[in-house]
């Protein structure tokens, strides 16, 4: 297929290398940055393109893929909607209700065809995890225990200028841009939330808006509970993803933020736990956790089946995160509203 690329830095190379190892090419690049530009096309031998080209390249393509910073994609996805070209959209899909919202309506309006980029939720680990949950072998989720903790964006304050995470003027901060992907795999085991209370904090005075440590403590609308403990700013990587249901319990492991290396479970009538293997590492293979996603996302055009993934996903998310960060800032516990629902 070829493909546009709106958005030319690092995770941008990823996308660029999936959609080549599918067999497809990149057709151009658009970018602020100059840097940036000459880094993508250098690998990719594709142009560089100016704003004012964008909506002809677009429609030069079979789908686009939007990985700019969520504060900077408005008109972006006017542009590749308003052509019926299918869109492959990163998360967070926006920082606030209201510019989620406008993406929501040019998306009916056009009829669109939109999948979020959560990347973990393709994830072959994962995915296993969540066909063992479907079963129902583990019962009705009681406890959902989410952790990842690891140095990353603003670790110990460095590196700052290298991310648009910690510019100033683009930072959402963790509890928007990468808890998102916590709501998706949670809410696909085990359905949407009924409340949410959150503390949030950040480690680094010049960007205030950029909180790297959040904890969230949340009411399944079934009755179970969640909590979420993510860092970005901690010296030991590790993670963990469970969970423990009426009649047995699951769990993902790995040593890293998005590490998934080790999947066990046990169940009331085993009489040991058991376990497999993976190697399905975030930090050490991050073009094989986008490959997955994009190769799900063409599968699904190419059968005209609906996204696991769809932009009501990425607004499901964004209504959590935010519910998340007011219970922070006004220390309530949030009822979550009806709509957006996973």
């Amino acid at each position: 297929m070829n493909v546009f690329m709106i958005g030319g830095g690092d995770i941008a190379r990823h996308h660029g290398r999936a959609v080549v190892r599918l067999g497809g090419k990149v057709t151009g690049v658009y970018d602020v940055s100059e840097k940036m530009l000459a880094v993508y096309t250098a690998e990719f031998g594709c142009p560089s393109v100016a704003y004012d080209e964008i909506e002809a390249y677009v429609q030069q393509a079979d789908y686009v893929v939007i990985s700019t910073p969520p504060t900077k994609r408005l008109d972006y996805v006017e542009m590749v909607l308003k052509h019926h070209v299918p869109l492959y959209m990163e998360k967070p899909v926006a920082c606030t209700m209201d510019d989620a919202m406008k993406i929501k309506d040019m998306a009916d309006k056009y009829d669109a065809k939109i999948m979020v980029g959560f990347a973990h939720y393709y994830r072959p680990a994962y995915q296993k995890m969540l066909e063992l949950v479907k079963t129902g072998m583990f019962g009705e989720p009681v406890d959902i225990a989410f952790s990842r903790l690891s140095p990353g964006f603003g670790f110990h304050a460095k590196n700052l200028g290298a991310s648009w995470r910690t510019d100033p003027d683009l930072a959402c901060g963790m509890t928007v841009e990468s808890v998102s992907h916590d709501w998706k795999l949670i809410t696909a085991m085990a359905g949407g939330f009924e409340t949410i209370a959150c503390n949030y904090t950040g480690t680094i005075a010049s960007v205030p808006k950029f909180d790297n440590h959040t904890s969230i403590t949340a009411r399944l609308r079934s009755g179970g509970i969640v909590t979420i403990a993510a860092s970005w700013a901690c010296d030991i990587p590790t993670c963990s993803r469970a969970y423990i249901g009426t009649k047995g319990s699951i769990f993902l492991t790995g040593e890293g933020m998005f590490e998934f290396t080790k999947l066990t479970w046990k169940t009331e009538d085993m009489e040991y736990a058991e376990s497999i293997t993976f190697n399905d590492s975030y930090d050490h293979a991050t073009g094989d956790v986008i490959f997955y996603a994009h190769e799900a996302f063409q599968d699904a055009l190419k059968a005209g089946r609906e996204f696991d993934t769809p932009l009501a996903d990425g607004i499901s998310a964004l209504v959590y995160s935010l519910a998340a960060k007011r219970s922070s800032e006004e220390q309530i516990t949030v009822k979550v509203p009806d709509w957006g629902e996973a």
